[in-house]
Parts: structure tokens; sequence; C-alpha cells
């Protein structure tokens, strides 16, 4: 072999070599290759097919966070909830039957039942009975909805759907994911590394104060259930922040689900039928006088105060979204000319009292609020909001807060 030769052969196996060092630090298999892993792991194809039917016993906790706490506060129980679920896949129909009880004890056993299918739903709460939710309804047969055992047919069967995405570290361990598209519907899954089963799926919707909200569907603890296996803890995150942990107690694979347990009556088929779809109300705003220099500004559900002053405008609580503030800022230029608004004041986090604090802040109004609560200010002002961008999001500013620890004196007259 002459030098030249060597050098060509060290050449080709130096970049053989790389090229095999880069597949497997980069370590992502394609995505439909993710997806049939995860199949193999629950059961194998065939029996996803074959399953017609499944019914699940669950216990549940849900968290939440009070009037009188931060979005920093550790989680704390609101209701506990024991849920019957029977899901008739043959027949596309859902079942399910709910006793909930408030977290801290007091209060009575909340009983309700809802059936969904693909052209109506009923939902019925403490023995009355009403239609379901147009929204509901169609909701229903989106992806983003699916259970494990359909969410990895529909993908198996939609290659073109798939995209690989970054890894993402989801309770200390990195895994890979793949994003499923389907029309409105984006929905990621990440797999276990090892097992391969299909342990996290994620959807980001907009939210009026979280921007970018992240909902995520934790699946563990697979358990042999029949000819699959199935998991039995689902907790649900939103944000990072404990939302829902739920334990499978008892999962029954192609059981007997008799027709009558989905029967929807009559008179629900025809009131739904009735019931045209709402409209969108228009944002009205109705400045409503209580006091010299106090009104209210009416319209909706949730109201603002607006407080005039010798020189500028203060108004009190941002409710619900940017579209709301907007008619009321503008409003208040059309009454008050030549007195801008300076300060809106943010009583506390919850989305009705600050659902449209984020239009404030894009017209550079300076917020108010209690000092516990100005990182959750200034991270709505930081929030990603790509699903449904706003003013704010296509000029960022870094808003001015006001904090309060016990009172403040705003303006004069």
């Amino acid at each position: 072999m002459s030098p030249s030769s060597s050098v060509r052969l060290l050449v080709i196996a130096f970049g053989a070599m790389a090229v095999s060092s880069g597949a497997g630090a980069q370590g992502a298999s394609p995505p439909r290759a993710l997806v049939t892993r995860a199949v193999e792991a629950m059961g194998g194809e065939p029996a996803l097919r074959a399953l017609r039917t499944i019914a699940m016993d669950v216990t549940s906790a849900s968290f939440g966070i009070g009037q009188e706490e931060t979005p920093e506060t550790p989680p704390r129980l609101t209701a506990t909830q024991v849920v019957r679920t029977s899901r008739d896949h043959g027949g596309n129909r859902v079942l399910s039957v709910t006793e909930s009880r408030p977290g801290a004890g007091a209060g009575g056993v909340n009983r309700t039942r809802s059936i969904m299918t693909a052209t109506g739903g009923l939902s019925e709460n403490n023995g009355v009975q009403a239609p379901a939710a147009a929204n509901a309804v169609a909701a229903f047969a989106r992806v983003s909805n699916q259970p494990p055992e359909r969410l990895l047919l529909w993908a198996l069967d939609n290659p073109g759907s798939l995209r690989a995405i970054p890894p993402k570290t989801w309770r200390q361990v990195s895994m890979h994911g793949v994003r499923a598209v389907s029309g409105q519907d984006s929905v990621a899954m990440y797999f276990d590394p090892i097992s391969g089963y299909l342990t996290v799926v994620e959807t980001i919707t907009d939210d009026p104060v979280l921007g970018d909200r992240s909902t995520a569907q934790l699946l563990t603890r697979w358990t042999p259930s029949g000819a699959l296996k199935y998991p039995r803890q689902i907790d649900v995150l939103v944000n990072g922040r404990v939302q829902s942990a739920a334990t499978v107690t008892a999962v029954t694979l192609d059981g007997p689900l008799a027709d009558s347990l989905f029967a929807i009556p009559d008179s629900i088929v025809a009131r739904a039928r009735a019931a045209a779809p709402p409209a969108a109300p228009p944002i009205t705003v109705q400045m409503n006088q209580l006091a010299p220099g106090v009104w209210r500004a009416e319209g909706g559900s949730h109201h603002s105060l607006v407080i005039e002053q010798s020189d500028r405008v203060v108004v009190i609580e941002a409710p619900q979204t940017a579209i709301r503030s907007r008619a009321v800022l503008d409003t208040i230029r059309g009454r008050f000319a030549g007195k801008p608004v300076r300060q809106v004041v943010m009583t506390h986090h919850h989305w009705d009292h600050s659902g449209g604090v984020r239009e404030y802040m894009a017209q550079g109004v300076t917020v108010v609020a209690h000092e516990r609560n100005v990182a959750f200010v200034r991270g709505i002002a930081g929030a990603p909001k790509t699903v449904a961008p706003d003013e704010l999001s296509r000029r960022p500013r870094t808003p001015a807060v006001t904090p309060v620890r016990d009172s403040l004196v705003l303006g004069s007259g």
C-alpha cells in the first residue's frame, strides 16, 4: 500500500467515525421510529388496533391557587375526584361519571355525568341534564384530546404530520420528542429513552396571563392490562405547575359496554339542535358614575373602576383580555380628553382581574401591584406569546411596576 493510499484510508476512516460520532451524540431516532417503538412498548400495533373498548377507574386530586395566594405558593389541594371513564373506540363515544369533593372537606359531594360523541353530548350535574357545550363537542375528536392508544395509532397512520423536535427534560430525564400537526392541533410527544413509552403529551395554547400555556400530561407507571400496558399514573402540569394527579386503580380492556350507557335523551338532542351557536358579544363599555370622579367601566361579566384626577386617570383592575382593556382605554380617552391613564391597579393575579394587563403595559401605563405580585407582573410582560401575538409581544417593553406593601396614595383630586 502506498503512503498516499494510507493517507486516503485514514481520512475516510476518520470521516466515517466523525459521522458515526455525530449521529450518536444527536441520539435522535426518526419521528416514526419513536412512535413505532412506543406502540411496541404498549403492546404492539395489532393489539392496539384490535382494542374496541376500555374502562378505567381513577382517583385524582386537583390543585389550584386561592385568592389570597401568589403563583409561587406551593400547590394547594382544591378537590378530590373518583372517576369512572368508559371509552367505546368502535363507536367513537365516551362516558365519564365523577364524584367530586372539596379539598378542604367542607361542602357536599358533586356528581356529574358526561357523554361525548362525534355528533353531540350530554352534561349532567347532580341530576340536572343539559346539552354538552358546542365547543366541547367540537374538541372531542381533536387529536390533542385523544388517549395514548389512539394518539399513537393516529401518529402511525399519519407519518407526514410528524416532525422531530429538540429533546426536553421532564422530571430530570431528557427525552426526544415528536410533534404531530393536525389542522389547528399541534401536539408534542416525548418518549422515555429506556423503555420507549410515550411519557409526555404536551400542547401549547394561548393564555391571557401566562402567554404560551404549556399543558403537559405525564404518563407513568406503565402496567400490564390484558394484552396491553397502560399508564397507572397520569399527572397534568400547567407551565410546570401541578394541576392534577390521577391514579388509575383499574383498567378493563374490551369489556362489554351497553348502548344504554351512552344514550342521550331525545329532549337533550332537540335542545342542542335548537340552540344556535352563540355569537361573540361585541366589546362595549358603559361608564356608570358611582360618585364624583368615580366611574365603573361596565361590560361583559367583569368591570373596572375609573378614577378621574386633576391631571390623570387611574384604572383599577384589567380583567379578562387585551381586547377588553383596549376598549376601556379607548372609552376613557373619549370621555377624559387630555387626561392620560397613568396607572392601572391590579389587586391580585387571577386572570379575571389581570387578563388584560398586557395591553396597559403595551401602552406604557404603570402597573400598581402588591409587592408579593411584582415578580408575577414582570413575568406576564416577559411571557412568550407566539400562539396569539399581541401588541406587547410585537413591541416588547419593560413595564413600569409600582409595588405596594400596606398602602399607597396615587395622585390627587
